[in-house]
């Protein structure tokens, strides 16, 4: 599928309404609560990969974070902008798919992910955290061997997949469940300060 037909598909879901997309996910309210504001309790730089409707990118703003969100839906961006100015916070948005997003090195105290899966971002994500920074994923897992599953960069991944795409990183927060006819993986990891030799 291509960026054209992946942008009509999500823009029509959008325009149709996603109202479950719209409140922060609670895996991401615990995280932030227990790890993001004891590390940074003076907020940072955020980034809100594939945001849709803005639900965390818009939590983050709320508190001080400067927040930078991408999502391949111009309607859903759209969406968000409105929401934003509503809110009374800025976000930087941007309108493209998350693989064509310029990360920069060393950028971000935080990095958001949530059900966007395309395997060529995780070594971009890692590059783009700063030391100390934090990655929030949470995303679906194959779980059983009824279903065909596609091939590629796109299809589920696979039990224990996620650490292992992130091999630089400290695990902080990781665990697998079965949830209805499939899995799902939540994971934070902190990218490490060197170690200082005396």
């Amino acid at each position: 599928m291509d960026d054209t037909d992946n942008r009509a598909i999500w823009d029509r879901k959008y325009q149709e309404g996603l109202p479950s997309l719209a409140r922060p996910d609670p895996f991401f309210i615990s995280v932030y609560e227990r790890l993001v504001d004891q590390a940074f309790p003076n907020a940072g730089t955020a980034l809100d990969l594939a945001a849709g409707l803005g639900r965390h990118a818009l939590w983050l703003a709320e508190r001080a974070w400067q927040v930078s969100a991408v999502d391949v839906s111009e309607v859903a961006i759209g969406k968000l902008s409105q929401t934003a100015a509503q809110l009374n916070v800025k976000i930087k948005l941007f309108a493209i798919d998350a693989a064509e997003y310029d990360f920069d090195t060393a950028r971000f105290d935080l990095i958001v992910l949530f059900y966007h899966l395309n395997r060529t971002l995780f070594p971009k994500v890692v590059s783009a955290l700063n030391l100390g920074g934090l990655f929030i994923c949470k995303m679906a897992v194959h779980w059983g061997s009824e279903t065909a599953l596609p091939s590629g960069d796109f299809k589920p991944l696979e039990k224990n997949e996620l650490v292992s795409l992130v091999p630089s990183l400290q695990t902080v927060d990781y665990h697998e469940r079965p949830v209805r006819d499939r899995g799902v993986v939540e994971f934070v990891g902190r990218k490490p300060f060197p170690l200082s030799i005396d």
